[in-house]
């Protein structure tokens, strides 16, 4: 094998690729960028059996052939080269880079056991990348960490409303739901995408500068950046999320306007003093929010910011990681905060932005 391909299209097939492979104790395969050279086309490929990509580059070939090589050692040898074009020539197995100052080999591993990726059929829909990888960003931190129930380490993507897609996330004790615009998307059929891979997806677009064709089967799902030669699939979950709008309230007795900036501030005094549970106490009065953390060991804080209160005094204790997590992902500078009473959800909402919704439980102690 031998080809010269341009330093930039190879730096950036090799950044898109080299985080989806992996070490692997049986399959060390699994941690190489696959090169395969055909008469008329150059290709990069990954895989960790979870996703899978293919990255198309330009260059002039010389030769034929394939071999894989560790991505993340190949990535880090050609980094600082300040050269147009790269030649890569394969030598007894090794894998020589030569530039006009700087000559690499790298020893290949058998290229036999890497799988082959498979392109999905079927119609696809186009979508606006950098709506999908808001969708999912705004999204994923509320999947579960946990193995136990794979659906509740997704992201579910759906259609609820035409020219959209929702996407939501729960780890059953707080639920993030974020809905985008896709202007002339179909959807047939939910799916779930584990977090891990969705969040490499949401990357592979922000580092993409054309929108793909979303194509879903029952069992993957795959993005195509036929423009510029790259081509993602990903395994999808099996079984159903869970029906989160029975936990969603349909009445509050308390909802609070407060300022974001005003509220993140107060946490970040309470931060100081929260316990091994995280606690934080929020009571609510005619015109204010008072937030107050205790710590045995260390000391106590109460910080009250003015707010606008309808409905019931009352006070609930939740985790304050869970309550702060979401205000990143709200652009309002204003936020609503709907309580629905003693032991039921808080429901978090920009003051204007009705594409979020953020619902946390309490806490009993």
């Amino acid at each position: 094998m031998e080809i010269i391909v341009p330093y930039p299209q190879l730096v950036k097939a090799l950044e898109l690729i080299t985080k989806i492979s992996t070490k692997h104790v049986t399959l060390p395969v699994l941690q190489c960028a696959l090169i395969e050279v055909t008469a008329d086309k150059i290709t990069f490929k990954a895989t960790n059996l979870e996703l899978s990509i293919e990255v198309v580059v330009p260059g002039r070939i010389t030769e034929t052939g394939t071999i894989a090589i560790p991505a993340t050692t190949f990535l880090q040898s050609i980094q600082y080269i300040n050269q147009t074009d790269i030649t890569l020539r394969v030598e007894d197995t090794v894998l020589l880079i030569e530039s006009n100052q700087t000559n690499t080999s790298i020893k290949s591993i058998p290229a036999d056991e890497f799988p082959n990726i498979h392109h999905l059929e079927g119609a696809g829909v186009v979508l606006n990348r950098s709506l999908f990888a808001l969708g999912i960003r705004t999204t994923a931190f509320a999947a579960s960490q946990s193995s136990i129930k794979p659906e509740l380490g997704s992201v579910f993507i759906q259609q609820k409303k035409e020219h959209s897609l929702t996407f939501v996330s729960t780890d059953s004790f707080r639920l993030m739901e974020k809905t985008v615009p896709q202007k002339g998307v179909i959807l047939d059929h939910s799916f779930l995408v584990p977090q891990k891979n969705a969040i490499e997806l949401a990357r592979i677009c922000d580092l993409l500068g054309s929108d793909p064709t979303l194509v879903v089967t029952e069992n993957q799902c795959a993005l195509n950046f036929s423009t510029e030669g790259v081509y993602i699939t990903s395994r999808l979950v099996s079984g159903s999320f869970p029906d989160y709008e029975q936990i969603i309230p349909k009445e509050y007795v308390t909802k609070a306007t407060v300022l974001k900036n005003d509220l993140q501030n107060a946490f970040k005094k309470t931060s100081v003093f929260l316990n091994k549970f995280l606690q934080v106490s929020l009571t609510l009065t005619e015109k204010s929010v008072t937030i107050s953390s205790q710590n045995n060991e260390v000391g106590h804080i109460t910080d009250t910011i003015g707010a606008v209160v309808a409905g019931e005094e009352l006070s609930l204790n939740f985790n304050q990681q869970y309550v702060i997590e979401p205000l990143s992902h709200i652009t309002d500078e204003s936020l609503i905060l709907n309580f629905a009473g003693i032991g039921r959800p808080l429901v978090i909402t920009g003051a204007t932005d009705i594409s979020l919704r953020y619902l946390v439980m309490p806490m009993n102690r």
